[in-house]
């Protein structure tokens, strides 16, 4: 039962993430979200000196970097897709005078 869980996360979670609408706003939406709380939390560890809200930033900072690499591979991968598609119009347009 484990295992054919297992196999379908492994099927549904990709990485990098697809380059649909709702991707590119949601990782448009935690990137600046993430970091504005990540700074937040790390003020306020470094003011209290306690341990959980150290803990709790490093977390954030996490998502943040993960929201932040995933919008650069989308956009990445959006140029090269962009590029490949006029690539082959100058070839068709090249081709059929």
């Amino acid at each position: 039962m484990l295992a054919e869980l297992l196999a379908r996360l492994n099927r549904m979670i990709t990485w990098p993430p697809p380059d649909t609408d709702r991707n590119r706003f949601l990782f448009r939406l935690t990137f600046p979200l993430a970091a504005l709380a990540s700074v937040y939390v790390l003020t306020f560890a470094l003011v209290s000196d306690g341990l959980l809200p150290y803990f709790v930033s490093i977390v954030l900072l996490m998502v943040t970097g993960v929201s932040g690499i995933g919008l650069l591979l989308m956009r990445a991968h959006r140029q090269e897709v962009a590029a490949a598609e006029a690539a082959e119009l100058a070839r068709v347009e090249g081709a059929a005078p």
